[in-house]
């Protein structure tokens, strides 16, 4: 390998490696930053809060149109679409 390119790959590797490491530095500075100032359990408080809220309101209203989707089939053959009934109707 030519002297350029080991220096050349010497740098980069030192500039990865430094990069990284200042990466993870600030990393850990942030969770500490956000665990001091109580992110984390607000964070926990707005998915309990949201988990009950799903639980209570959006899975019993999927159930209610489930039942009534199986109580009210419809038939694949045997409406028209909004396009058709424009389109018979003169207004598309």
């Amino acid at each position: 390998m030519h002297a350029f390119s080991i220096v050349t790959l010497g740098i980069f590797i030192a500039g990865y490696s430094t990069a990284r490491w200042d990466l993870v530095t600030r990393l850990y500075e942030l969770a500490i930053f956000a665990w001091d100032h109580g992110v984390v359990t607000r964070a926990a408080k707005g998915f309990a809060i949201l988990s009950v809220f799903f639980f209570l309101f959006i899975i019993p209203i999927e159930r209610v149109a489930a039942r009534e989707t199986d109580l009210h089939p419809r038939s694949a053959g045997g409406g028209i679409s909004a396009r058709e009934q424009l389109k018979r109707r003169g207004s598309f």
